[in-house]
């Protein structure tokens, strides 16, 4: 079912499978065209396969997982993981947006995000909400780390781009926070996990528990973490500037999201054409109190021609 915004912007849910075969074969398909498109993009990047190795060797349990969805989906496990990477081995180029909000409510807090990714048009066609056994990831088939995820232990986070410098024998983020959603097991112990690893890339990464009080920004350089907490009824507000680990810079979303929260629902404050992006290819808004996560994509990219993606696209868009 489609849903029309008063300024004529379209959005759709996506569908929520299992985190084991049988898959549907045309997320499958679009999955691999996703992984595809992005591979084409990372091989002017430089050793990618050898970074990709590498964290496989350095972390068993990813590797293991990767040669299993690899296998299912129909790629080299190598490839699968470097397209895992692409956060890592993109950050700086500016490929990457996001805007997110943490508000209290009524059954406890809750995430809403834009997922401002390229390629956009291949993303929102592979998404779809996956039920995993820590709890559901708001992502595609194939996708072994996490952008946007929830835990059944009661907490929810999602990552939005920033970046400081990398340490290539860091914890590759996304695959970190799968880490994170599958061992922690409260609020409080994912909040003091975001704080203390050595990470490959920076990031600002929300996290909201089950009380309203449960609502937090980590900003995160490889090596250094601050903690923004919801200071009573408050927003919680991220874009892609560090607010106190670095002087926040003016963000024209994040001025329009002060502006509009809390006089409209949270996914008519994401949707507004002052927040909307080129890229955004996805919705999501979700309670850990309700165990509720619920994802939609912008109808004009699921319907939009599949086009082969290459790194001067990249090139092209960042410039």
């Amino acid at each position: 079912m489609k849903i029309e915004t008063a300024e004529g912007y379209c959005y759709e849910p996506v569908p929520t499978v299992n985190g084991a075969n049988p898959y549907p074969p045309e997320l499958l398909a679009r999955s691999k065209d996703l992984l595809q498109g992005t591979l084409a993009m990372l091989e002017a990047m430089g050793p990618c396969a050898a970074l990709a190795r590498d964290v496989m060797r350095r972390y068993p349990v990813h590797a293991e997982r990767t040669t299993q969805a690899a296998g299912v989906i129909g790629v080299a496990p190598v490839g699968l993981m470097t397209g895992n990477l692409c956060y890592d081995i993109l950050a700086g180029t500016g490929a990457m947006a996001c805007s997110t909000l943490a508000l209290p409510g009524e059954d406890g807090p809750v995430l809403a995000r834009n997922m401002d990714w390229f390629p956009a048009e291949k993303i929102a066609k592979a998404s779809c909400v996956v039920r995993e056994a820590y709890g559901e990831n708001a992502g595609f088939l194939g996708m072994l780390g996490v952008v946007t995820g929830m835990s059944k232990a009661g907490f929810g986070l999602c990552l939005n781009a920033a970046f400081a410098g990398t340490d290539p024998q860091g914890y590759p983020m996304l695959l970190f926070l799968r880490h994170v959603l599958d061992t922690a097991t409260s609020f409080a112990d994912a909040l003091e996990m975001l704080q203390r690893e050595r990470l490959m890339s920076g990031g600002i990464i929300t996290l909201v528990g089950t009380r309203n009080d449960e609502r937090a920004i980590v900003e995160r350089v490889p090596t250094t973490a601050h903690v923004r907490r919801a200071n009573a009824d408050e927003p919680l507000m991220a874009t892609n500037h560090f607010r106190a680990l670095a002087t926040p810079q003016v963000c024209s979303r994040y001025e329009c999201m002060a502006e509009r929260v809390g006089e409209v629902p949270a996914l008519e404050v994401l949707t507004n054409r002052r927040i909307l992006q080129e890229i955004t290819a996805q919705h999501v808004v979700m309670c850990p109190a309700t165990q509720s996560c619920k994802m939609f994509v912008p109808t004009h990219l699921r319907e939009a021609p599949s086009v082969p993606m290459q790194m001067s696209d990249l090139i092209n868009f960042v410039g």
